[in-house]
């Protein structure tokens, strides 16, 4: 039998959310738990899985909006190596992720999404960079509100727009929107001089193009989609996307239903997006972001869970891409957003 992709290279999933999932739920925060048929059978992401799926390196969600939260999500990461030693890895840097596949366990990447737990403290984004933490991103969707009961620090004044939106319809939003805050800029110097990198998944357009002209650390998308095959406010356009690509960024292509396509998802229209990518954004630019654990339980994800991680790169292997292209695509385009 020919050895499988999974199995030939390194796989690294660039975006998921199982832990915070479990944590809302009061579930266990262990992926390596016994499994539990009642458990399982809720969420995408497992230690059982991981394995069947051929995955080596998680970038696993650990805090947003709640810094509490966050310090459950990554104590569970620790835990979790602690339980499992043979099976689970913590890694800050590209070689201990390595080192972590080559004695067959599984790396961990911590990454947050959004910052305004931090309260525009960078002291408490340090304190994450020393438990950690390697990917942050400017926002998790919102808006920055300076008034009322309850106002929120966000790095980005106007909330992004989530769902279906025509090219007017974006072009009216950007103009009308707001983009990064000062303490947004102060954040992205800080995190250049840790080497953290910036992920703008989820971000407005404004702060987007305002990010890419001023970061000086890595960049990513870790999990969306290209406008070009769905008109979608968390898919990319060409432009951006090119863009990214000129500044050395990598886009994780998400599972999601609707960023697949809004009427026919299907694993052949998931490989489309993962060309047309390619064909903007070149080889070294394009990586997996599952969001697995993370998309509405109306919608199962394409492919349903990470144990199928194998019939994505076999599907893509169908389509002609060559094996250095996948082993980009499979992981090691991710590994240039850490630390050598």
């Amino acid at each position: 039998m020919a050895e499988r992709y999974a199995d030939r290279f390194l796989v690294a999933d660039g975006h998921c959310d199982s832990l915070v999932t479990r944590w809302m739920r009061d579930d266990p925060l262990d992926l390596g738990a016994t499994p539990n048929p009642d458990v399982d059978a809720i969420y995408q992401v497992d230690l059982r899985r991981l394995r069947q799926g051929g995955v080596d390196c998680l970038f696993t969600f650990v805090g947003d909006n709640n810094l509490a939260g966050s310090s459950d999500l990554i104590d569970a990461c620790y835990e979790m190596e602690r339980h499992h030693p043979a099976d689970f890895a913590v890694c800050t840097t590209a070689s201990a992720v390595r080192a972590a596949r080559a004695a067959g366990r599984i790396a961990l990447v911590l990454t947050i999404e959004g910052q305004a737990m931090f309260a525009e403290n960078l002291r408490h984004l340090r304190n994450w960079y020393r438990l950690g933490v390697r990917v942050a991103s400017i926002t998790h969707g919102g808006g920055r509100l300076t008034h009322g009961p309850e106002p929120r620090t966000e790095l980005q004044y106007d909330r992004s727009h989530f769902g279906p939106i025509t090219l007017e319809e974006r072009d009216n939003l950007r103009r009308q929107s707001k983009g990064l805050t000062p303490f947004a800029r102060e954040a992205l110097a800080e995190m250049a001089r840790l080497n953290i990198a910036v992920d703008l998944a989820h971000i407005n357009d404004n702060a987007f193009w305002e990010v890419l002209d001023i970061a000086e650390c890595p960049v990513c998308y870790t999990h969306g989609a290209c406008y070009a095959l769905t008109p979608h406010s968390r898919a990319l356009t060409d432009d951006m996307m090119a863009a990214l690509a000129q500044k050395g960024g990598v886009m994780g292509i998400a599972f999601y239903k609707d960023f697949i396509d809004l009427h026919e998802p299907s694993l052949e229209r998931l490989c489309d997006h993962f060309l047309h990518a390619l064909e903007i954004m070149g080889p070294t630019g394009v990586g997996i972001g599952s969001d697995f654990d993370g998309t509405s339980a109306l919608k199962r994800p394409i492919p349903e869970d990470v144990s199928q991680m194998e019939v994505l790169l076999a599907a893509l292997a169908e389509r002609g891409l060559s094996d250095d292209v996948l082993r980009g695509i499979a992981g090691e385009n991710w590994l240039r957003m850490l630390p050598a």
